[in-house]
């Protein structure tokens, strides 16, 4: 296998206190991965080193193990969960929005006209 590859990410449980929430995985996340080593502290497991995460200053962390990723080898696979992601975000942001539109309609509720 040729790096770098994808990896989507399908288990961020168990983060070790000494890593940063901002420096861990999230689950349903798309990932370059850019290294692969043997991690000799975990007992021979496979880690991958991330594009998108650097965990410089998280020391004896370097490398996430691999069994919590998927590794994405079809680019057809990769375009679904990149639309999935934007699709999903939408959602959100649409949600957001007619939150806050009821929300000022609350504030100032419209007045009703005369007949």
């Amino acid at each position: 296998m040729e790096i770098p590859f994808k990896a989507y990410c399908v288990n961020d449980a168990d983060k070790p206190e000494d890593i940063p929430t901002s420096k861990w995985v999230k689950k349903d996340t798309l990932y370059t991965v850019i290294d692969v080593k043997k991690m000799l502290i975990q007992g021979g497991k496979l880690g991958f080193k991330l594009a998108e995460i650097n965990l410089d200053g998280c020391a004896p962390y370097e490398y996430y193990a691999a069994n919590r990723f998927y590794v994405i080898l079809n680019q057809k696979v990769i375009s679904e969960i990149e639309l999935n992601a934007l699709l999903k975000e939408a959602i959100e942001e649409e949600k957001y929005e007619e939150t806050n539109r009821e929300t000022v309609k609350e504030v100032r509720p419209e007045k009703k006209m005369a007949r």
